[in-house]
């Protein structure tokens, strides 16, 4: 597999993958990425982001999105949620941070980008874009339930990084700085930081999940990218397994009355919970693993269409195209030899006279252009195979 996508912004993409750093990381000079202060100012401009695509962090608080939306204003219907373009530049005028959520959403080149990180990594890539006025500050002192990869794209920023407070957080515990011990206060506001670096473009860091970052733009305006890498933990796989217990109908069976009352109670039915756990979880069925697997690949990016190419000529034996292996978020054989290629928000599946071939697509991920004549299938069978890839943005035509 090529890692094109992870080389545009780190120096060894197969160090990185065989074993990510478990400390923060800086690399100089190692980033190429095109999303800089016109990119951002594109996007701000254009007056169509909504409160959900946009924030804004003041005095390291989140700004009430009914200040820079149309919210209560004489707006079309449908249009209050629109983020006003004026608002925000008065708010960043006042030393706001703003916030481009979920920039894979709505800038393509970086949805394009977070697509491909997504199959060379096996990671539902996200991004976010943070634009600070010179001498200001976003979020301070915290920590993120998942480690993340800043990228430099404009201007700078200074970023001092701590050991955890909290080890390995799960998403359901996020920062909470009313509960950082004095102690811990004392080393994050005045010890030495286990790294201080000042980021210019270009540059990339990398924040382990739980690692306390505080970052402040320098005399610079500050735009960077960050790339949420989520964390896949037995916690996850736990939870998801337990709630399919709902359909076995012994787990929804009533257990005795007065668990907080006696102790023979609650003994009896912690075994009763115990026993019912270890006959369920002793082993586990393969569909289970393709059952979890589904509901993981739900926070993928789908592939990317092109609504447009259907009013293009239908490809020929001889139109050329091209692979798009990151648009599988994955695939899995039925017993029949058909393929279930997963695109993020659907399936589609492959009979088994065509699914080798598109089976050796993927696996080859290869950026050379071919036709449906060197698919080595039976010539109808062949056109229609390159018309579903197409479709389904398997492949675009080059």
């Amino acid at each position: 597999m090529r890692s094109e996508a992870l080389s545009s912004l780190i120096p060894d993409p197969s160090a990185f993958l065989a074993q990510p750093p478990a400390e923060a990381t800086v690399w100089r000079q190692a980033a190429s990425l095109a999303f800089g202060l016109a990119e951002a100012g594109e996007l701000l401009d254009h007056g169509s982001l909504q409160r959900q695509m946009v924030s804004l962090v003041k005095d390291a608080k989140r700004v009430a999105p009914t200040s820079y939306t149309w919210a209560g204003q004489p707006i079309q219907p449908g249009f209050s949620d629109v983020a006003r373009s004026t608002k925000i530049s008065a708010y960043i005028a006042e030393g706001a941070t703003t916030v481009l959520e979920s920039l894979h959403r709505t800038w393509k080149p970086i949805g394009d980008l977070c697509r491909r990180l997504s199959f060379e990594t096996g990671l539902p890539i996200s991004a976010n874009a943070y634009l600070t006025p010179s001498g200001s500050q976003g979020f301070a002192h915290h920590y993120d339930t998942h480690s993340v990869l800043i990228v430099q794209t404009a201007g700078s920023k200074t970023w001092q990084l701590h050991t955890p407070v909290y080890d390995d957080p799960l998403e359901h515990q996020p920062w909470n700085a009313a509960k950082v011990s004095q102690d811990e206060w004392e080393r994050l506001r005045n010890a030495t930081p286990f790294l201080e670096v000042t980021l210019k473009p270009g540059d990339s860091l990398w924040i382990p999940r739980g690692w306390i970052h505080n970052g402040f733009a320098t005399d610079d305006h500050s735009l960077h990218v960050s790339f949420s890498f989520p964390t896949l933990t037995p916690y996850w796989i736990a939870n998801e397994l337990v709630r399919r217990l709902g359909s076995e109908r012994a787990f929804r069976t009533e257990l005795p009355w007065g668990f907080g009352q006696s102790a023979e109670v609650r003994a009896e039915a912690l075994e009763t919970t115990a026993k019912l756990l270890a006959e369920h979880f002793v082993a586990f069925d393969p569909v289970v693993g393709e059952e979890l697997a589904d509901d993981y690949r739900r926070f993928s990016l789908e592939s990317a269409r092109r609504p447009m190419d259907n009013f293009l000529p239908a490809p020929t034996a001889s139109t050329p195209v091209r692979t798009v292996a990151e648009s599988a978020v994955g695939t899995s054989w039925t017993d029949e030899g058909s393929l279930r290629v997963h695109l993020g928000d659907s399936v589609v599946l492959f009979e088994a006279d065509v699914a080798p071939a598109v089976a050796a697509l993927i696996e080859a991920d290869s950026p050379s252009p071919w036709t449906a004549a060197d698919l080595g299938l039976p010539s109808g069978a062949a056109l229609e195979l390159v018309t579903t890839l197409l479709r389904t943005g398997m492949a675009v035509r080059v």
